[in-house]
């Protein structure tokens, strides 16, 4: 068997979740197809965003490049996904960034409680020093940041009763990420935290393990988890930051001009995922309402005084990061 032969079988073999073996220069005509990886339901804007990423790669690349998104949790729970990509077995995902932690406990600074004031300061730091620090890091463990997410404010939302003071939580069981922080912070708040990946929430309520849940209210009605829980609580206790990442195995493969287009795209689709969930959160709210959940303020001062201890004992952790974000400094 020749070398080109050789090559073709090689390639033919090593087709699926990303296809594509290093190409020379006489074959770079043919198109890569890659998937995407995503925990959330379809119907959410983040693969919303994740298909104008898509369509955006497919645009700068002049079709070389093929991305599809595959939501629902279809190729596994985000840890898995972060793994092939350090692998290279997958050449996109998005993640929360706190779910990293494996890594580097550092990248989980952002689900401190009262991180940020408002969404703008979040979006701001997302953007600037902090966004820039949390890319490096993620690069040190063969994860290229194409884009940060909003993930909007976590609110707490559960079946037994509407939350007004942290005492109101107490006996509850409330699912959070697989995060030291977040759940040092619901324990904390008097509930009992119960960490599982995204996709295990759902069986969790039919199956009466958990009360309720912690997320945007986006996550609450796409995940059709108000069917569960009709009490959402607007503690707004942390903002989520989701990263749309990049196997930079994989991406290092790839031409550079390619690798340029993909960074743009990245790049496009951060703020298109921006514009569309602050859209969506306004929609999702009426929606929640229509279907009969039922939305409470809450005095956040309780809390923050609940939480100050999480955050001392958690800031040692995150070094000067943690400096970064407005809501700790």
């Amino acid at each position: 068997m020749n070398r080109r032969a050789m090559l073709t079988s090689v390639c033919a073999v090593g087709a699926g979740l990303v296809t594509g073996c290093s190409r020379s220069s006489e074959e770079t005509a043919a198109p890569v197809d890659v998937l995407l990886g995503e925990s959330v339901q379809p119907t959410s804007p983040m693969v919303a965003a994740e298909q104008f990423f898509a369509a955006k790669v497919a645009d700068l690349t002049g079709g070389q490049c093929r991305v599809t998104v595959k939501p629902g949790g279809e190729l596994g729970d985000e840890q898995r996904m972060a793994e092939m990509l350090r692998t290279g077995k997958l050449a996109f995902c998005k993640t929360l960034l706190a779910n990293l932690t494996a890594y580097d406990k550092r990248l989980g600074v952002a689900s401190l409680p009262y991180a940020f004031a408002s969404r703008d300061q979040c979006l701001d730091s997302m953007r600037g020093d902090f966004g820039k620090r949390c890319s490096a890091i993620l690069a040190e463990h063969g994860l290229a940041k194409l884009g940060f997410f909003d993930a909007g404010d976590r609110n707490v939302y559960n079946r037994v009763r509407p939350i007004h003071t942290p005492a109101d939580l107490k006996g509850l069981r409330i699912r959070v990420p697989q995060s030291i922080v977040s759940i040092d912070m619901i324990n904390s708040l008097g509930a009992t935290a119960v960490p599982l990946a995204t996709n295990d929430i759902g069986s969790a309520f039919k199956q009466g393990l958990i009360d309720g849940a912690e997320n945007s209210v986006i996550f609450y009605t796409t995940e059709q988890h108000l069917v569960h829980a009709p009490y959402l609580s607007w503690t707004r206790h942390q903002h989520g930051v989701d990263v749309l990442l990049a196997s930079a195995k994989w991406l290092s493969e790839q031409p550079a001009d390619m690798q340029d287009a993909i960074r743009e795209a990245g790049r496009l689709a951060q703020e298109e995922e921006i514009r569309l969930w602050a859209e969506a959160t306004k929609e999702k709210t009426a929606l929640a309402q229509q279907q009969g959940s039922k939305l409470n303020d809450v005095d956040a001062a309780p809390f923050r005084r609940a939480l100050a201890k999480v955050i001392s004992a958690h800031r040692g952790t995150f070094g000067d990061l943690a400096d970064l974000l407005p809501g700790v400094a």
